[in-house]
């Protein structure tokens, strides 16, 4: 690592020897491989976002813009970091997996690259080596405690069972899940991994049916939950059972996959959707969409936003961090957004707010639900969970 520094300190002397002309913008994640049913609308996002700045000279210099598919392999991940901030000096490192940025979570304490994560672990950004990660919205473990409050609300002493990816993206949020349960007066009767070759859940479901689980919460991405929830409509259990989920489990991607299988789906997350029209960051989503000639299920899916709001933090913590752009400034800029001065690219229901001790943007989120025809509405408002700060204090 120390090679890595050392290279990062003489690329800089020589890069800003003369003024600077541009900058570049990384993000490596799944365009392929596992998770990639996610990953690639977000990929298309930070891609299209990044080319809509330069159209718009948002920034001084000429923005590069670099989308690099790492397969979901954490080696990948690490070795695009090494070449891209200790080669090629780049200010901020757009990362993607769970695994991955907590592979390279020391690397970048050690280099002091502000870098923004799509995955949402609240392990991230605890301690240690805890300075550069930031994540743009709300947390798994919060969006699955904020569905066990309503849980909760509904009917205390109710049995949960979770299911989850058999990944540290699935894994990590169930401590928390277990503590708020305990507080709330719930039972989790049970805790799967589950991967995307779940062909045939009966085995599950049954199992988790003769434990008396009402209310089931995924941890995963969109095409396993889709294939349990078409199993559970084969076996009679949609309205016996309440299927629920943590931000990437649902959406249209959902409800693409799943058909009316994802109807009454509960779901948390922080972004607008694609038919709240009225909101200015969808109605931009539809615009650099349609732009850049990308298609309509792209556009649609909530992780082409999320590609989105990634790419303008970034941008934004360029544009105010000073006329030289660098590590540090990039860091001087997200730090500044707080209070009134807070970063509102209008994609979540909530500003993005970063301090030197806050690193979670957009803190707030809501519940929604799939109706028949499979668009989620809201059955909440912006709020964030009372009992996740109690099971999971900022440290």
């Amino acid at each position: 690592m120390n090679k890595l520094l050392a290279l990062t300190a003489l690329v800089t002397l020589s890069s800003f020897a003369t003024a600077q002309k541009n900058t570049t913008l990384v993000w490596s994640g799944a365009i392929t491989g596992p998770t990639s049913d996610a990953g690639s609308s977000y990929a298309a996002g930070v891609e299209d976002y990044c080319r809509y700045a330069n159209a718009q000279k948002m920034l001084s210099v000429t923005l590069t813009c670099v989308v690099r598919d790492d397969q979901y392999n954490n080696a990948n991940t690490q070795r695009n970091f090494e070449e891209f901030v200790g080669n090629q000096n780049v200010p901020v490192f757009l990362g993607y997996a769970t695994g991955g940025m907590l592979q390279i979570k020391g690397v970048v304490q050690e280099t002091k690259v502000p870098t923004l994560p799509a995955s949402y672990h609240i392990g991230i950004i605890d301690p240690p080596n805890n300075g550069y990660m930031f994540l743009p919205v709300s947390s798994y473990s919060e969006n699955i405690v904020a569905l066990l409050e309503w849980v909760a609300n509904k009917e205390r002493g109710a049995k949960v069972a979770l299911i989850v990816n058999p990944s540290p993206f699935g894994r990590d949020p169930v401590v928390d899940a277990r503590k708020a349960a305990e507080r709330l007066g719930l039972k989790i009767t049970d805790v799967q991994e589950v991967g995307g070759n779940n062909l045939d859940n009966t085995a599950l479901l049954k199992r988790l049916e003769a434990q008396g689980a009402k209310y089931i919460i995924n941890q995963n991405t969109a095409g396993p939950v889709a294939n349990i929830l078409k199993d559970a409509k084969r076996l009679g259990l949609l309205g016996k059972m309440q299927f629920m989920g943590a931000h990437y489990t649902g959406g249209e991607d959902l409800t693409k996959l799943a058909g009316d299988a994802a109807k009454d789906f509960v779901w948390a997350t922080s972004y607008y959707m694609y038919d709240e029209g009225d909101q200015p960051g969808i109605q931009l989503v539809k615009k650099i969409g349609a732009q850049f000639e990308r298609k309509a299920d792209t556009i649609r899916s909530v992780h082409y936003t999320s590609g989105m709001l990634a790419a303008s933090i970034a941008i934004e913590a360029m544009k105010r961090g000073g006329k030289t752009i660098t590590a540090a400034s990039v860091y001087k800029g997200l730090t500044s957004m707080n209070g009134s001065r807070a970063f509102n690219p209008g994609f979540t229901v909530g500003p993005v707010t970063f301090s030197a001790k806050d690193h979670v943007g957009a803190e707030n989120l809501r519940l929604l639900q799939a109706d028949a025809t499979g668009n989620f509405k809201a059955i909440t408002g912006a709020q964030r969970s009372k009992m996740f700060q109690l099971v999971h204090p900022l440290k």
